[in-house]
């Protein structure tokens, strides 16, 4: 850009240059052609015009030359933003460049990853089915334990309702026997009783007959004497009179 530039200076110069030279020949060729060389027909304000136009010209190409070196400096400013800007992209499409020469490696490591997501879903599904086997088991457990506290709870109150019916048995039975030996002892005393009653009687009849020869009157069954049983009747006694009857010749 700087040497077209400068290209155009040079040509600009070359011009004026040229245009300077073709009106100095012109001036003296009409001084050459004049027909008299006097004083009163040289134009004298011809050249003060020229150089009036020189500079304006020259005025208006430094103003030029002014604009376009601030033009060439912003121009020079957005190369070089554009010359980073080009180094920034040429570093991103060289790094590109190397991501897409590990691309297989990339293509390769992610179909590795997609395998072993595979199977890490297969292994979620065993930790899944796994999980509902142990909740399964702890809801079993759970109800094995219940069925232990209950069976726990049942075997202490049937423990304590044991104890209970021992504690009862044992009251019943102590009371049961104090029961029957105050039976016995009753029952001993009503028997005694009504041996002597017997005997007794048995002793007046035996009197009675030796004195008349007949029995007078039978033993009357009372009511105490209803409930005799023959087991009740002790035979174990003095039978000395009844076999003095028996051995009496009269």
């Amino acid at each position: 850009m700087f040497e077209s530039l400068k290209k155009n200076i040079q040509s600009v110069q070359d011009g004026i240059t040229a245009g300077l030279g073709s009106r100095l020949q012109r001036l003296s060729v009409g001084e050459k052609s004049a027909t008299t060389p006097t004083e009163s027909n040289v134009n004298l304000a011809a050249g003060e015009d020229l150089l009036q136009m020189y500079q304006t010209q020259w005025a208006t190409m430094h103003h030029m030359a002014e604009q376009n070196a601030k033009m060439a400096q912003d121009i020079d400013s957005a190369i070089t933003t554009l010359t980073h800007e080009c180094e920034n992209q040429h570093g991103q499409m060289a790094e590109i460049h190397s991501l897409l020469a590990h691309l297989p490696n990339i293509m390769a490591q992610l179909h590795s990853m997609l395998a072993t997501i595979g199977s890490l879903r297969g292994l979620f599904e065993e930790v899944e089915g796994g999980l509902l086997a142990l909740e399964d088991l702890e809801e079993d457990l759970a109800l094995q334990e219940k069925t232990l506290d209950l069976r726990l709870s049942l075997a202490l109150s049937r423990e304590k309702h044991n104890h209970r019916l021992n504690a009862l048995r044992s009251e019943l039975s102590v009371t049961h026997q104090a029961k029957m030996v105050a039976l016995e002892r009753h029952q001993e005393t009503q028997r005694k009783e009504r041996e002597q009653v017997f005997s007794e009687q048995f002793t007046e009849d035996i009197k009675n007959y030796k004195e008349q020869g007949i029995v007078t009157r039978r033993i009357s069954s009372s009511d105490d004497e209803q409930g005799l049983k023959l087991e009740e009747v002790d035979l174990e006694q003095d039978t000395s009179e009844l076999d003095q009857f028996l051995n009496d010749p009269a």
